[in-house]
Formats: structure tokens, sequence, C-alpha cells
């Protein structure tokens, strides 16, 4: 699905939410499965979000007891919705109760981290760093995990072949730091570009600035990975359907 029109606000939260595409050189043995996508898409809402309210485990005796007025129940007004007959959902998702349903979305629930200490900052850089205590900001476990899978399909065609993962934002967040190559992307915040511009430009770097040539090629391969078929248009309508989705299946 995509949305064809973002407004200012949404285009904050996208910019502040840390979100990132990674899709490496892709084993070809993912691909032995069937004709599925191979990229792999992660996503991190920097903030909070009540996994209890969300997703609650309305089967559990101790449930009401413990949550008391806020407890949901799957009668009543604004009912949960049911999920398997434990679990429900809250009332503002049924589109994930519809993906669960046809077996497209799963829920990890009551997962964390053994960090125990009060400090936001050092547990989102537990969790993005994928070791056991903060302090270590230099990697983060899907670079890791770029960096061990075997050599597949490159990510772009015209990008460097060492390029493993695309971060989507003006900062790469720490999960996908680390020694695997990235491209880079942000939305840009500039006034959008003539339609000649990128042609004219990459014919006056050819006659006179191979470096800066080569880099704009990159940047213009950068944009077709977003957008498939439309370099100008099309990373942006990537961002806006990831972040619809997310409006989806999330409560508001």
């Amino acid at each position: 699905m995509l949305c064809e029109h973002l407004s200012p606000t949404r285009r904050t939260v996208l910019g502040a939410s840390g979100m990132l595409f990674a899709w490496a050189f892709m084993p070809r043995f993912v691909r032995a499965a069937g004709n599925r996508d191979p990229r792999f898409v992660t996503i991190i809402l920097r903030g909070a979000l009540d996994g209890l309210t969300a997703v609650p485990p309305i089967g559990d005796p101790d449930y009401k007891r413990l949550r008391q007025e806020i407890a949901m129940r799957t009668d009543g007004d604004h009912p949960a919705l049911p999920l398997d007959g434990f679990f429900a959902l809250h009332p503002s998702m049924p589109n994930f109760q519809r993906l669960y349903r046809a077996g497209q979305a799963a829920v990890v629930h009551a997962s964390a981290t053994a960090y125990r200490d009060r400090s936001h900052f050092d547990g989102q850089d537990v969790l993005e760093s994928g070791f056991p205590t903060p302090g270590h900001v230099e990697t983060g476990w899907l670079n890791r995990l770029l960096e061990g899978l075997p050599a597949g399909d490159t990510v772009a065609p015209g990008a460097s072949k060492r390029v493993r993962g695309l971060s989507v934002g003006a900062n790469a967040p720490l999960v996908i730091r680390g020694k695997a190559p990235l491209l880079g992307w942000a939305p840009s915040v500039l006034k959008p570009a003539d339609g000649d511009l990128a042609p004219r430009l990459a014919d006056l770097y050819g006659q006179t600035d191979p470096m800066l040539a080569g880099l704009l090629q990159e940047g213009i391969e950068t944009g077709k990975i977003a957008s498939g078929v439309d370099i100008k248009r099309g990373a942006v309508r990537a961002i806006q359907a990831a972040w619809s989705r997310w409006q989806e299946v999330l409560p508001g």
C-alpha cells in the first residue's frame, strides 16, 4: 500500500524514529524457498509501547488482578480483539488481527534484554548493540549479522559490491553501525529538484570531476534501491508505505 501524501508531522516522526532498511548480500539459499522478497526490514520505534495494553494476556488469571481498572476485556464497551484464546489485541489494531490470522504477523511477547537499570539511553544501546551491558557503541547486532551473511546478490547495481545495507535517517542507528559497509539515505528537506538536474550534473561532473561523478551516480543508485522504478519519487513512497503500514498495526 502506498501513502501518497506525508504530512510534516509524520515526516518529523519518521526522522526521529531511527527507521532503517537493511538488505544485505542475501544468501542464495534464501531464494531457494521460493520467489519471496529477500529484503530484511528493521524498524526501531524510539519511545514506548505498553505490551500489556497492545497485546493483553486476558487468559492469565493474574492479569485482571494486577492491571485492575485498566485491564482489557473481550466484552463490554471497546472490547479487546481475540487473538488466540489467551492473548487479545487492543481494539485499535484490527489490521494486525487480520494479518495475524493470515499468518503474516506474529507477536514475541514478554521479551527483553537483561538490562535492569533505569537509564532509557543505556537500555536503548543494549537493545541495539546486542551486548548484555551498556557501553558497546561501536557495532550493532544487525551490522554484525550483515558481516556474517554469505555473499549473494548485491544491494544495488552500480553501488560498491561491498555494500550490504541501507540506513534510512540523518544518522545511522547503533543497530546497523559496524564494519559491514552501508549506504545512507534521508528524506530531503530541500525543495524538490527539477527532473533534469541529475542528468545535467552527471554530464558536468563526468567532464570535469570523475570523483564527484562517481559519488553522484552512487547517490542515484541509492535512490533506486528505495524506489525500484522512480528515482525521484520512489524513495519517499517507500518510506511512506512503511510508515502507513505501521500506522495500521500499532495502536494510536
